[in-house]
C-alpha cells in the first residue's frame, strides 16, 4: 500500500494542506526585502519603515507613504530563522502495537505541515540508542520519503532516550523537537527533555497512552513480564489491584506533565482511541500548536 494512504487519508492531507506548525520563538533581525533571497527556506514579513539611502532596491519602496509623506522610505521586513522540525520517535519496545502506529500518524500529520511550509523535517526512532534516522527534508514534493521513514520506524529494545539523542546529528538554524513517546523510561524524562532543551530547541512532548493501560482488562494470579527488560513480576489481580493501579498510573502521568512543564517543555497526553484527524484539526490548533 502507498505510504500517504496507509498513514493518511488523502482527504486529511488537503485539509492539513493549509495549516502551519506554529512556534512560540521567532527569528532575530531585521533587514531590507531585497536579501529576502539569499537563504533558502526563508519567509519574512514586514516589520518596519527606514528613510532611502542611494543603493536601496527601489523595488522596495512605499510608494504609499510617499505619496503621503512626500519622502522615501525602504520597507524592512523581519526574518525568520531557518527551522529545522524533529519527529522524534520513542521506538522502544513499550511502544509497540496501537503507540507506535498512533505516534507515526500524528508525526506524519504535524511532517506534512512543515514540509509544506519548507521548514526542513528529520525523523529519528529512538531506544536505548538512534534506532532509525533520516536527515532532513525540504518541500512537499518528499511527503511520499518522509511518510515511508516513519514507516520504516519499528519497536524494540530498551529505553534509554537521552542516551540516544546525545547521538542526535547537529542541524544549523532553530529547531522544534517533536517527541512522542510513552514515559516509560528506567530513569524518568529528565536527561533527555534537558539535552533537547540544551540544544536551544523548542521541544513539545507528546505522551501517547493506549486505553489498555489506563485499566487492564486483567483478573487472577499472574505473571507479568516487561516488554523491554524481560523481567517477570508475580501478581493477583482484582478490582481493588486495578483501582490503586489506576490510581498510580494517573498520579504517574501528571508528574510527567509536571516534570516537562518545569522543564519548558510542552505536554499533551493523547489516548489511542482518539480519531487521528479530531486530536491534529481539534486539539493542536485549541493548543495553538498548529494554525489555520
Amino acid at each position: 500500500m502507498d505510504s500517504a494512504l496507509s498513514l493518511l487519508d488523502p482527504a486529511f492531507l488537503k485539509r492539513l494542506a493549509a495549516r502551519t506548525l506554529r512556534s512560540r520563538k521567532r527569528g532575530t533581525g531585521v533587514r531590507v526585502g531585497e536579501r529576502r533571497s539569499q537563504r533558502r527556506g526563508q519567509s519574512q514579513e514586514f516589520a518596519d519603515h527606514r528613510p532611502y539611502v542611494p543603493g536601496d532596491d527601489l523595488r522596495f519602496l512605499d510608494w504609499h507613504l510617499y505619496g503621503r509623506l512626500d519622502t522615501l522610505w525602504v520597507k524592512l521586513f523581519e526574518e525568520e530563522e531557518d527551522r529545522v522540525v524533529w519527529l522524534l520517535l520513542d521506538s522502544s519496545a513499550s511502544m509497540q502495537g496501537a503507540k507506535l502506529d498512533y505516534a507515526r500518524q500524528i508525526a506524519a500529520a504535524l511532517g506534512f505541515v512543515a514540509l509544506g511550509h519548507h521548514d526542513r523535517v528529520a525523523v529519528a526512532g529512538l531506544t536505548d540508542t538512534i534506532a532509525s534516522y533520516a536527515p532532513p527534508r525540504r518541500g512537499r514534493r518528499d511527503a511520499h520519503a518522509l511518510f515511508q521513514t516513519l514507516e520504516a520506524v519499528h519497536p524494540g529494545g530498551g529505553s534509554d532516550p537521552g542516551a540516544a539523542i546525545a547521538r542526535l546529528p547537529r542541524q544549523q538554524g532553530a529547531g522544534i523537537a517533536l517527541l512522542f513517546t510513552d514515559f516509560l523510561y528506567p530513569d524518568g524524562p529528565d536527561v533527555a527533555l534537558r539535552q533537547l532543551r540544551a540544544r536551544g530547541y523548542e521541544v513539545h512532548t507528546f505522551h501517547v497512552v493506549s486505553p489498555d493501560e489506563l485499566r487492564p482488562a486483567l483478573e487472577g494470579d499472574l505473571v507479568l513480564v516487561d516488554a523491554e527488560s524481560g523481567e517477570e513480576l508475580a501478581v493477583s489481580v482484582d478490582e481493588a489491584a486495578l483501582d490503586r493501579y489506576e490510581a498510580t498510573l494517573h498520579a504517574w502521568a501528571t508528574e510527567m506533565e509536571a516534570t516537562a512543564r518545569r522543564l519548558g517543555v510542552g505536554y499533551t497526553r493523547v489516548l489511542t482511541s482518539t480519531p487521528v484527524e479530531d486530536f491534529v484539526l481539534r486539539d493542536l490548533e485549541r493548543l495553538g500548536l498548529l494554525a489555520r
